[in-house]
């Protein structure tokens, strides 16, 4: 799981380049903003992960399930502060790098082998 999320950060880093040689400062800022607003709550996700909710039982799902709906919402706030702190944000690349950190980290964790 460490490893999605590292591999989540380089494709960040190069759609926030592109973004950057494409559409100047701003886009690239706000992709990388919209890229940190879905790793971010991954990466909690993973150190909870790995602090101890790996086990079985039903008292360990139930634990899963509210991590994951915390990471949910902890998503849906960061986009919503995005959007009110920062003034200068392009639409497009925002949506852009969110929808491909979305997908990469679908199709990391399919291509997971550990």
């Amino acid at each position: 799981m460490r490893r999605v999320v590292l591999r989540q950060l380089a494709i960040a880093a190069v759609i926030a380049v592109i973004a950057v040689i494409i559409g100047g400062k701003p886009a690239g800022v706000s992709s990388i903003l919209a890229a940190l607003c879905f790793i971010v709550p991954n990466a909690i996700f993973v150190l909870f992960f790995y602090l101890g909710i790996r086990g079985t039982g039903p008292a360990n799902l139930v634990l899963f399930a509210v991590i994951e709906f915390a990471k949910i919402v902890l998503t849906i706030g960061c986009v919503c502060l995005v959007f009110l702190a920062y003034k200068d944000i392009n639409w497009i690349a925002f949506t852009v790098s969110l929808v491909i950190s979305f997908k990469s980290y679908i199709f990391l964790l399919s291509k997971l082998k550990s």
